[in-house]
């Protein structure tokens, strides 16, 4: 890829990010990036075109990062991984933002978006029963239990900067992120799994938020 059009995708995102994906216009792009609009056109003929460039760039970001064979058996590794997506949701926050804009002006694009869905919740299935059969997660309570807290922790993952920006919270930052989706997993952790994320996870969280952690995650257990 040239250095322009990296100009321009790089400009496209942070105007897509700071003001929303229907309110941005080609010009403000071409401003942004030091070119003329007859340049821009040049290398991306319209707004489609660079939505659909940024969605390919965004698909080669997270196509390793949904491999059902990503290799992240412990806790320490979910974690990380968890790292990695609040990276992804703050690099391409318009993306998860303006979730009506996308399935109404590019279908095609939201089809590949249901599949990144489906693939996220697999995954994250897959870490469960893993980890149930480990020890560190209880056996599952009812038929579909781990399916179904996999569903809800793609839902935290997917609308985490939709419901923080609707709410006007302020704390969006990855150590908030990550406790909204341990919360899902400590009332499930065995003893074994306790000893783990008291020794692993738990300072890492304290870490990213800076001050205690504000739940008493012993309560939860």
């Amino acid at each position: 890829m040239s250095n322009t059009k990296q100009k321009i995708l790089k400009s496209a995102i942070a105007l897509f990010n700071e003001k929303g994906l229907i309110n941005v216009r080609l010009q403000q792009i071409a401003d942004d990036a030091g070119i003329s609009v007859g340049n821009l056109a040049y290398h991306y003929y319209s707004k489609k075109a660079i939505i659909q460039a940024i969605d390919a760039e965004l698909g080669n970001e997270l196509e390793p990062l949904l491999s059902i064979d990503q290799n992240f058996p412990s806790l320490i590794d979910f974690d990380n991984h968890l790292g990695r997506y609040f990276f992804l949701l703050n690099q391409y926050s318009f993306y998860f933002l303006d979730l009506l804009e996308m399935e109404r002006a590019y279908p095609k694009m939201h089809s590949k978006r249901l599949e990144y869905m489906e693939k996220m919740i697999a995954q994250i299935h897959a870490w469960l029963l893993l980890n149930m059969e480990k020890d560190i997660l209880k056996p599952e309570k009812g038929e579909h239990h781990y399916l179904h807290t996999a569903e809800s922790i793609w839902m935290i993952i997917t609308f985490w900067l939709t419901q923080r920006q609707v709410r006007g919270k302020t704390e969006i930052g990855e150590g908030h992120f990550k406790e909204f989706i341990w919360n899902q997993l400590i009332p499930l952790l065995t003893e074994a799994g306790w000893i783990e994320f008291e020794a692993v996870i738990l300072p890492q969280l304290k870490f990213h938020l800076d001050e205690s952690i504000s739940l008493d995650f012993r309560k939860l257990t």
